[in-house]
């Protein structure tokens, strides 16, 4: 298995510190910070006689703008992956397009009737909000993102939105400073199914175990049944154990979540195994008092995975475009950290389990392509 070099002592810190970014909480048409400190609103949106402008960055290789998003988004009756839905739902339009690949923004663009930009940064100030598709390219999301959120364009991040506890606060900190809207999710936080498993749970006593299965190949992508288990469970981790043989191309994945103890609820784990076939996700938890269980299985045709699967997620980013807050600030970074505890657990501790809070900040975790990003670009 490939290992992550020796951490650079110059560079890392033994515990994280603990971050003084800017926790937003969501409110209706607005923001506010928590403890007291002085909320950062963001300006009610000016209605316009057009759609919000959209940039999107990272339109190639394993993008859900390739896969999904641009079939939603396209103007009517344009095809860009597997079919249009034949009718205009959301209030925005794709505006302009970048891709590392050139040959793929222009393909994609002509497709969409955009504008393909040569730089990643082209776009500032002709886009009203911009959204990452692409998989490969987060471990430089950080820099992609920075002059946009830096000029309070509205952003979503891609999954698994940073490969470092460093690269993630100073995002944050970043969007707090300019009051940008930005929104971290995955598709599965935003499943009809994380409503309705939360109320069936509540009548099945104290929670002794969970175990669920995640559609995947490698461990970055697991973060799908992760990130819908915290939505429904919350964050409140102690550590974490993720054992494979590769978490970059794995053949077996295991990972193993400890829920701190709380009141009226003692700690349980919570164990999610890859699976490269059967359904997209599943999730069975168990109590004192019964059992209750959730699943997606593969759709069968692709116009029900568009409307059940992905519009929900775009409904939350357009709102988030609109200057409305998906989730607080902190929850971003909640679920980065716990990300990244996993993958020290599989790069560093041969899967051993790892205290959450004790990944150095300065770590960094291994791309799934480390050259995918010329580092030129951003000088």
């Amino acid at each position: 298995m490939e290992r992550n070099s020796k951490i650079d002592k110059r560079n890392s810190e033994r515990l994280p510190r603990r971050r003084n970014f800017l926790k937003i909480s969501v409110l209706t048409g607005a923001a506010s910070l928590s403890a007291g400190l002085v909320s950062p609103s963001f300006a009610a949106p000016v209605k316009k006689n057009r759609k919000l402008r959209i940039g999107a960055l990272a339109v190639g290789a394993h993008s859900f703008w390739s896969y999904t998003w641009g079939d939603i988004l396209s103007p009517y009756g344009t095809t860009v992956n597997r079919g249009s839905l034949e009718t205009d739902l959301f209030n925005m339009e794709i505006t302009h397009v970048w891709d590392v690949n050139p040959e793929e923004a222009q393909k994609f663009a002509a497709k969409v009737g955009a504008s393909a930009v040569k730089r990643y940064d082209d776009m500032v100030g002709k886009v009203d909000a911009i959204a990452f598709g692409g998989y490969y390219e987060v471990p430089w999301q950080n820099k992609l993102a920075r002059p946009y959120i830096e000029a309070g364009i509205p952003t979503y991040l891609s999954r698994p939105f940073a490969y470092s506890l460093r690269d993630i606060d100073e995002l944050l900190d970043t969007a707090a400073k300019h009051s940008t809207p930005i929104m971290a999710t995955d598709v599965y936080e935003h499943l009809y199914a994380a409503t309705t498993l939360k109320k069936q749970i509540r009548n099945i006593g104290e929670i002794e175990c969970i175990h669920g299965t995640c559609l995947t190949h490698e461990y970055p992508a697991l973060f799908h049944t992760p990130y819908l288990m915290f939505k429904v469970f919350g964050y409140d981790i102690g550590k974490v154990s993720i054992i494979t043989d590769n978490p970059n191309e794995s053949t077996y994945l295991v990972g193993t979540y400890l829920y701190k103890e709380r009141e009226n609820q003692p700690t349980f784990p919570a164990t999610l195994t890859m699976t490269p076939r059967g359904d997209l996700y599943s999730m069975t938890v168990s109590g004192t008092k019964g059992t209750e269980s959730s699943c997606l299985p593969v759709f069968e045709n692709w116009q029900d995975d568009l409307l059940i699967h992905h519009v929900p997620m775009l409904v939350a980013m357009q709102r988030t475009f609109e200057g409305k807050l998906f989730e607080p600030y902190d929850n971003i970074r909640k679920k980065t950290e716990l990300f990244l505890s996993g993958f020290y657990s599989a790069s560093e501790r041969d899967g051993a389990p790892v205290d959450v809070g004790t990944v150095p900040t300065g770590w960094r975790a291994l791309p799934i392509k480390p050259d995918w990003i010329d580092e030129a670009m951003f000088k």
